[in-house]
């Protein structure tokens, strides 16, 4: 599985369940996530899903994971701090 955007992750996830001939109940029992999650997951309704849980359907998909962070931006998250006192 090589995922260039986020928004290929559900998709690709779903080809590559469907390619194995997996159901969603199959991937949930062998992941220990939920069914509704992998659902959420797939159609790009998750909101984090999560590197750790990533890694564990990938691992059941017998894949690998391939991070391609040319696309991610420099700038710092707005939300997040870097620990400094103003």
């Amino acid at each position: 599985m090589h995922i260039t955007r986020m928004d290929q992750l559900g998709p690709e996830i779903r080809k590559a369940r469907k390619a194995l001939g997996l159901s969603q109940t199959d991937l949930a029992l062998a992941t220990g996530l939920s069914i509704k999650f992998l659902s959420q997951l797939e159609t790009g309704k998750a909101d984090n899903p999560g590197f750790a849980n990533i890694l564990d359907i990938t691992r059941a998909l017998g894949g690998q994971v391939t991070l391609d962070w040319s696309d991610m931006s420099s700038e710092p998250d707005p939300g997040q701090t870097d620990g400094g006192t103003a």
